[in-house]
């Protein structure tokens, strides 16, 4: 046999090799899936008076339901499942005027339902269909008063604590060691249930940061000095207070929370980097922090009343120290930006963000573009101008690491 000829064999040897992998990673796939419940159909019938939902699921499965007001909402809770119903099942003409739906864990799903007004929920059932031998879903509405809402909430209302424990052990599964390196937490914007904007060309911004935030990740996994942790690795929502107690709990040195949001001014672009302040500096940072403020709301999830008194004094002194590093990190990271990225004018500037709040943990808020300028849009869908910025920032932490550390140990000799 020729040479030629044993190429051709070895080349074909591997082609089937690599079909017959990829075969059985399908296979893997979708005998995992088999085992997640499937939605495969939803359907919404009705008037502003009285509405039926049905949900076809290929098994039976449990869900949990609860009311929440400002806007009106019926949330359902569910075991992790798959969506195969349209998104566009509410047509306005009923109680509801949209649906939400997505993961809010590896293990749990949620859909929102947003209603026209207030509601009162008169059943909720799951029976089987023996023609189609399909599990229906079934949750009978009709309107109430503001009143009768109000008293409703007040009876059914609990906390979403089994979901937030199951995100907790998901992402907080390995302990913080006494002796570590320069920690980072990257804290990729959204995901799950909450998609956060849309670019006109259909970018999402949590697939947008959940990519760049992999990018630094791996960027800098080469600088020996760090150890790299993230909010969220997979499609899923974290609420806000767990953004914030994820990067506490690990002990981080620095937070970077990244987003691309969407401004009602299509000319605005460039990336901007953000502190916390309870004043925003200019009307385009108070819109970005009112949109990022409302993430929660936006996945059936109402915030945790501030304290007041004593508490928050202290927190507030520690805060105030604490942002003179935030301050520190966001000078370095614009100025090793500028050159590559295209930056907003004035690209430092500050708002009241609630993910920025931890008093004890130096935290920005990083806008990588803004999804509603086509050109930005371009650039973020960019692989080499994703690993560009992702250089320079790279750049910017090591920096701020090695002045960290200094830090610390002119303290140490201060002591």
């Amino acid at each position: 046999m020729d040479r030629r000829s044993l190429a051709f064999f070895v080349g074909l040897g591997r082609a089937l090799l690599v079909l017959v992998i990829s075969v059985l990673a399908g296979l893997s796939v979708t005998t995992a899936n088999a085992q997640i419940p499937v939605a495969l159909d939803m359907r919404i019938a009705g008037d502003r008076e009285v509405t039926r939902i049905v949900i076809e699921f290929d098994r039976p499965v449990e869900v949990d339901q609860r009311l929440l007001d400002h806007p009106w909402r019926l949330v359902l809770d569910l075991q992790k499942i798959l969506y195969g119903f349209p998104g566009d099942a509410a047509d306005g003409s009923s109680l509801i005027s949209g649906v939400r739906y997505g993961d809010m864990s590896e293990q749990h799903s949620r859909i929102i339902f947003q209603m026209t007004g207030p509601f009162h929920v008169r059943s909720v059932r799951m029976r089987q269909d023996r023609e189609s031998a399909r599990h229906n879903l079934v949750i009978d509405l009709e309107a109430a008063s503001e009143l009768e809402f109000a008293e409703a909430v007040d009876r059914a209302f609990t906390t979403s604590a089994v979901v937030n424990s199951a995100q907790k052990r998901d992402r907080l599964g390995t302990a913080v060691q006494p002796s570590r390196p320069f920690t980072v937490v990257l804290d990729p914007g959204h995901g799950g249930i909450d998609g956060g904007a849309r670019g006109a060309g259909g970018t999402r911004e949590k697939d947008v940061t959940l990519a760049f935030a992999r990018a630094l990740r791996e960027r800098l996994s080469e600088y020996a000095g760090a150890q790299v942790f993230m909010t969220r690795d997979t499609d899923v929502f974290v609420s806000l207070g767990d953004r914030t107690g994820f990067a506490r709990q690990h002990g981080a040195d620095l937070f970077i929370s990244i987003h691309a949001d969407y401004l009602r001014r299509r000319d605005v672009r460039g990336a901007t980097v953000y502190t916390i302040s309870e004043k925003a500096s200019d009307a385009v940072a108070a819109q970005i922090a009112e949109n990022e403020n409302l993430a929660d709301s936006v996945a059936g999830i109402v915030p945790d009343e501030e304290s007041n008194g004593v508490a928050d004094i202290l927190i507030d002194l520690a805060r105030r120290e604490t942002l003179g590093f935030s301050v520190q990190f966001a000078r370095l990271a614009i100025a090793d930006m500028k050159g590559f990225a295209r930056l907003i004018k004035n690209p430092h500037r500050f708002a009241g963000f609630r993910v920025l709040k931890a008093p004890d943990v130096p935290s920005v808020l990083l806008e990588l573009g803004y999804l509603s300028n086509a050109e930005d849009e371009k650039l973020m869908k960019d692989e080499e101008w994703k690993q560009g910025l992702a250089d320079r920032l790279a750049l910017a932490i090591e920096k701020f690491a090695a002045l960290s550390s200094k830090d610390i140990a002119v303290a140490s000799d201060g002591n």
